[in-house]
């Protein structure tokens, strides 16, 4: 059986066990609250998979504590194990499950270091990778340090932070104290400490990547924007951008170094770069794909969609190759220009119908509260476009995004934007 650990709220939703599903393999999902999917993308398979007992209700998916029973109910199915995990707040469960059952999977250890951003920089220097200098920043002064020694501007995050949360600006001392108070304060995702880090300037760009018996395939490099600062949300993104040669054989050659290093033998790696004058600098890798709508994306855009490569390797089987087939894709999420509650929204399949735009996914409905791009919890909606060229696939899903008018209360918002023009913002 192909277990699922947890899937999509919004976004892919349950698109990549449905993939499993249509061709021919059994599959089962794990999850604290199954019913929560019933409305998400092929939720309808929900009902079905209950019938046929393959769902099986956990009592955490958060950490690497597995139930009693689980073992035995993969085992039980007399069909080949796998186990998908798509959300990076899941993985650590689904690598102990693997380990069980003897599986392809991250190993436990790299996902661990993986996702503290202050332990993965250390190996990231031992491995002679470019990143950004960093320290601890449990203690604001050790903040105000870094500041002093990098003569420039620094970030403040969450070590295990994800989706724009828990990230900030700080451009002096004062901002410094600032928002160190603001997320000492609050309750950061997953418990992290905090940490400092030298503002590096340049593009921000992904690496996507998937690795099948230990060689990493490089899928394509992705171009995020951000909205503005002090917050770092992702505004939009396309699949796949062309960057310099030497610097893109530099990134890749970092993702493959990266690994080796951790052991890695199947799976998707999600890499973060910013491109500098110097050359490109590690921000992160994440052991998963990447979020929101990425994954669809890259299925506009290859001739094999990320569901069969996840889908395959997780049951260790050899991955097909794989190819550009000469579209492009982008995502625009839209934010409002102020934060509120919302009271009604547009016709829902208005911007469906905008040329060249393949999807549009609805984060917020009336009662939900909306807010300018500061992260993903924020959004309206996301709007995905698929087309010829890069620009064009952009400005498609930009031009939908505009049009988008929400109703907060008794205000009718336009879109965010800068300049005084309606634009549509965020990821």
């Amino acid at each position: 059986m192909l277990v699922f650990i947890e899937a999509g709220i919004a976004g892919t939703g349950l698109s990549a066990l449905a993939w499993a599903v249509d061709n021919g393999l059994d599959v089962g999902l794990v999850s604290t609250a199954p019913e929560q999917y019933a409305d998400v993308p092929a939720g309808d398979l929900l009902p079905g998979l209950s019938e046929r007992g393959r769902v099986f209700r956990s009592a955490d998916t958060d950490t690497q504590a597995l139930d009693a029973g689980l073992v035995d109910w993969v085992r039980a199915s007399g069909t080949p194990h796998g186990v998908v995990c798509i959300g990076d707040r899941h993985l650590p469960y689904a690598a102990a499950l693997a380990e069980e059952l003897g599986v392809p999977f991250h190993p436990a250890h790299a996902i661990a270091v993986l996702r503290d951003k202050r332990v993965a920089r250390e190996h990231y220097e031992a491995l002679d990778i470019r990143s950004p200098r960093w320290s601890p920043a449990d203690d604001v002064n050790d903040a105000l340090a870094l500041l002093d020694a990098v003569d420039g501007p620094i970030v403040l995050k969450n070590v295990k932070g994800s989706g724009s949360l828990d990230v900030l600006l700080c451009r002096t001392p004062a901002e410094v104290r600032e928002h160190h108070a603001t997320l000492a304060d609050r309750q950061r995702y997953l418990g992290g400490d905090l940490m400092a880090e030298q503002f590096v300037t340049g593009p921000l760009y992904s690496i996507e990547t998937v690795v099948d018996h230990g060689r990493a395939v490089t899928l394509g490099i992705t171009d995020r924007q951000l909205g503005p600062r002090p917050h770092f949300c992702e505004v939009s993104y396309t699949f796949p951008a062309a960057v310099p040669g030497a610097d893109a054989d530099e990134m890749v050659g970092a993702v493959e170094a990266c690994a080796k290093h951790f052991g890695l033998t199947h799976g998707f790696l999600h890499s973060e770069f910013v491109l500098t004058a110097e050359g490109p600098v590690l921000v992160e890798v994440n052991a998963r794909l990447g979020g929101g709508l990425l994954a669809l994306m890259m299925n506009d855009c290859l001739t094999v969609s990320c569901w069969e490569l996840l889908c395959r390797g997780a049951l260790g089987e050899r991955l097909p190759d794989v190819a550009h087939n000469g579209l492009y894709a982008s995502t625009v999420t839209v934010y409002p220009a102020e934060s509120g509650v919302v009271a009604t929204l547009p016709d829902r399949d208005a911007a469906g119908r905008s040329p060249f735009v393949t999807d549009v996914v609805w984060n917020a409905g009336p009662g939900d509260e909306v807010y300018p791009p500061r992260d993903h919890r924020g959004a309206v909606c996301q709007i995905r476009a698929r087309a010829g060229s890069a620009s064009l696939a952009y400005n498609a899903a930009l031009a939908a995004a505009r049009d988008v008018r929400v109703t907060l209360t008794s205000r009718l918002v336009t879109t965010a934007g800068t300049g005084g023009a309606p634009i549509a913002m965020g990821e």
